[in-house]
């Protein structure tokens, strides 16, 4: 058992580093790569990336991994990875500069669309329906 064990701990070792080297677009197509929350009260460092559910969360300030730190009991010590399968996330409200270009794919309550305004498209598929393209 003590081969496998070490075997194991190798390749966790190699999916922590190959982790940590992907933008935040990258880490959201390869999710199972990253660990999830053990309830052990070892020390998550602020800016580790977790898989919770699925999805992918940043610790945003040093936290213990214990049950109250969760994601769903304490979100503001979790910062959301605005992307999902490779796209970033339509927010509800656009912030200056995370407008989506002309082509430009995301998602929107569960349906991937493809922004088709001309210009920088600062509206939602709810707010602007010709202005998005559902995929």
């Amino acid at each position: 058992m003590g081969r496998w064990l070490n075997g194991a701990q190798k390749v966790r070792a190699a999916m922590d580093t190959a982790g940590a080297a992907l933008d935040d677009a990258a880490a959201s197509r390869a999710v199972p790569l990253y660990p999830t929350l053990q309830g052990d009260g070892a020390l998550i460092r602020a800016g580790t990336r977790i898989n919770w559910n699925g999805t992918l969360k940043r610790a945003a300030v040093d936290l213990w991994d214990v049950p109250k730190n969760a994601p769903d009991s304490a979100p503001a010590l979790w910062e959301e990875i605005s992307y999902r399968e490779g796209y970033r996330i339509i927010p509800e409200t656009f912030a200056p500069g995370l407008g989506f270009a002309k082509g430009e794919c995301g998602w929107w309550k569960g349906a991937l669309y493809k922004s088709v305004f001309e210009g920088v498209n600062v509206w939602t598929p709810e707010q602007t329906p010709s202005g998005w393209e559902r995929q």
